[in-house]
Parts: structure tokens; C-alpha cells; sequence
């Protein structure tokens, strides 16, 4: 399962020429420090130095590309691959000796496939990795064009912040509605995460194959409890996208997803359609559905769900009402 990091670009960012000019040239340079100079006098400059830049991506074209999403929309996209060189710690820099090593032995190489898309005049990079320490480390190679959001910042798709109430209602349409969304669009399975996304003993599901977490499911939903992300499979005319979102867009791929007619590296694919058009869309049926927005469905829908909840465990107990209260 491929995880997928958004970063969003700030508006002096509008186009991919843009990033080739003022993204894609940033580089940079550091030296061995806290080391004394007896021990690396005999070191050439280049094994000294630490290198940081952009670099192509396998054999991915370095043009700027076109992208059809499954909405026949045509979107513009990049892709790169970061080249980030840094320092083992000092303590294993050495060896038995107390010889500094030969740079590739103390020397960590993050490499990052990113792909930079532009959607709504706006620029957006995906990173190919959901680990921190990588991301903390590429993301000096986008200078001062990344758009760090505050936390109080109004909800807004633009900035992919995922208002939570959106999760109940895939919840709703799921339980409700058969999984349909729209016509040729639906939900086939849903699960909730409460917790850390990629700790799956945070994980409740919503499969209606397996009775018993499908239960603590509908406990959770009954009770508003806040949901930090969602594991879903969704249907689109042909498209099959299953994977894992969470509020802060940070996005697990599975590899059963089917992407027709796909002439591009499936991760790519998915990832673009996911972010491009997937999250947008469900977004925009999400605000423009006036039944859910009027408040009452949702708390008609978590009370229903709780009674079906007591029902199932009285059932099982054999409990009738004067045994409950």
C-alpha cells in the first residue's frame, strides 16, 4: 500500500512553468560539520559535501505532461524526484579504527517521486511517501513556496482540509442509500479510522461481510465520534479507486485499483485522480446536498443507527426492553 503526501503551493505559484523555474532549480549544498579537521583533511571536497537537489524520475518524461481524469477533464502534471544527501549520525560516521568511512557508508539518500499538478489555477506537489522524516527532509528543496496552513484556517477543499462531517455522510450514503452517491458513482465498502492511519489497531470497519465490526462501526457513527480518516472502495463509471484518506490529506493507495485504458504508472494515475478529481467532487456533492446540510438527517441518521445498535446487542442477549431499562 503506496502512501501519497499533498503539499500545497502558494499562489505566486500558478503554473508547472513556474515550478520548472523557481521550484525545480533550487539546490543546495552542505559540509561535514563537528568533525575535526585531522580526521577529514585527507577527504576530497565532493566527499565532504551533503547534495541536495531535483533530479528525473526513473524514466518518466521530464515535459510537462497532459492527464484526462475520469470526468474527461484534462489536467496539466509534472513529475521529478527529489535527490537529498545527509549525515549518519557522528556515531556510526566512524569505523573500528576510528576512521571516517567512505561517504556512501555514512551518507542517507532520500529519494522522492513527486508529481506537481495544476488544478484550478492552483499548483499542487504530491510526494510518494507518507514518512515524516522523509518529508521534513524534501522539503527544503521547495525554498519558500510551500503554503503552511494555520490550524484555526477555514475548511476549504483548495487547501484540501476535510471538513469531518464529510466522513459521516459517505457513512450515511453507504448504510442509507445502498452506496450510491450519484448515478454510476457509489461506495461499495467503507471502513473508519479513529486513530493513526496506518495503525490498524486504530481500525474499525464498515464491511457489511463482517457483522461484528460493522456493529462497533455504527457505535461510533451513533455517537458523533470524530473519525480521522476513512478506508474506502469507490466506484466511477469504470474506475475503481480504493484507498485510504485522511483529514490532513494524507492518502494510502491500494494496488487493487483499476484505472481503464491507463498509459501512465498506475500509482500516478491513482494518485492524480484521486487528489484531481475524487476528493473535489465528493466535496462538491457533499456541500450541495441540502437534505444533509439541514442538520436533522444527520441526527435522525446517528439516532437511527444507535437503536439498531441496542437492537443487535439485545437481540444477541436475548434482552427485551424491561431488561435495558
Amino acid at each position: 500500500m503506496a502512501g501519497v503526501t499533498l503539499l500545497n503551493i502558494n499562489e505566486n505559484i500558478e503554473n508547472l512553468e513556474q515550478v520548472e523555474e523557481n521550484i525545480l532549480s533550487i539546490h543546495s549544498t552542505s559540509t561535514i560539520s563537528n568533525i575535526p579537521e585531522s580526521q577529514i583533511e585527507h577527504l576530497t571536497q565532493n566527499e565532504r559535501e551533503f547534495f541536495s537537489r531535483w533530479r528525473k524520475s526513473g524514466e518518466i518524461s521530464t515535459d510537462i505532461l497532459n492527464f484526462t481524469l475520469p470526468n474527461q477533464q484534462v489536467i496539466r502534471y509534472l513529475v521529478r524526484e527529489t535527490y537529498v544527501e545527509t549525515s549518519r549520525r557522528r556515531s556510526n560516521m566512524f569505523d573500528d579504527r576510528g576512521e571516517i568511512l567512505p561517504k556512501a557508508a555514512r551518507v542517507i539518500v532520500e529519494t522522492v517521486q513527486t508529481v506537481f499538478f495544476e488544478l484550478n489555477e492552483r499548483v499542487y506537489a504530491l510526494l510518494q511517501t507518507t514518512n515524516i522524516t522523509s518529508i521534513n527532509k524534501v522539503k527544503k528543496l521547495f525554498g519558500d513556496y510551500l503554503k503552511e496552513l494555520d490550524s484555526d484556517e477555514e475548511i476549504s477543499i483548495m487547501n484540501y482540509q476535510i471538513n469531518p462531517d464529510l466522513f459521516y455522510w459517505l457513512f450515511y450514503k453507504h448504510i442509507n442509500h445502498n452506496g450510491l452517491i450519484e448515478t454510476m458513482f457509489e461506495v461499495e465498502s467503507i471502513a473508519g479510522f479513529i486513530g493513526n492511519i496506518a495503525d490498524e489497531t486504530h481500525t474499525i470497519r464498515g464491511n457489511s461481510d463482517v457483522t461484528p465490526t460493522l456493529l462497533v462501526t455504527k457505535a461510533f457513527v451513533s455517537k458523533f465520534h470524530p473519525f480521522k480518516s476513512l478506508d474506502v472502495l469507490l466506484k466511477y463509471r469504470d474506475y475503481k479507486l480504493n484507498f485510504i484518506f485522511s483529514d490532513s490529506s494524507e492518502c494510502f493507495i491500494r494496488s487493487s485499483c483499476s484505472i481503464p485504458n491507463a498509459r501512465i504508472d498506475k500509482q500516478i494515475a491513482s494518485s492524480l485522480i484521486i487528489y484531481a478529481f475524487i476528493i473535489p467532487y465528493l466535496f462538491h456533492l457533499f456541500n450541495e446536498d441540502e437534505i444533509w446540510d439541514q442538520g436533522v438527517t444527520k441526527n435522525n441518521f446517528a439516532k437511527e443507527i444507535g437503536k439498531q445498535v441496542i437492537k443487535e446487542i439485545a437481540d444477541f442477549h436475548g434482552l427485551g426492553t424491561n431488561d435495558i431499562f
